[in-house]
């Protein structure tokens, strides 16, 4: 994968969990996130450890790109992924 692309993928990764934060909270609050303040409202901790493996936490940024990824996989195009689709795939 090139740089263009992960730079793409990176970028539709945090408009997608801005989308599902907003989706998550109340409406005045979904009114203050934006993406310069999006870390603010998401956990620090991105792994945790189950059953003996060290596995990435749902719903944070690296969760939304390996989605992106294995969508990818699939013949689909970045711009055509959506929450729902992540959280089916």
């Amino acid at each position: 994968m090139n740089g263009q692309k992960a730079k793409r993928i990176r970028r539709h990764a945090k408009k997608l969990m801005l989308d599902w934060i907003k989706s998550v909270v109340d409406e005045d609050e979904a009114k203050k996130v934006t993406l310069k303040n999006l870390d603010q409202y998401v956990p620090q901790q991105t792994h945790i450890y189950a059953n003996q493996h060290l596995r990435v936490s749902s719903y944070t940024l690296r969760w939304f790109e390996q989605g992106i990824k294995k969508l990818l996989k699939k013949d689909r195009t970045i711009t055509s992924i959506t929450v729902q689709d992540l959280e089916h795939a």
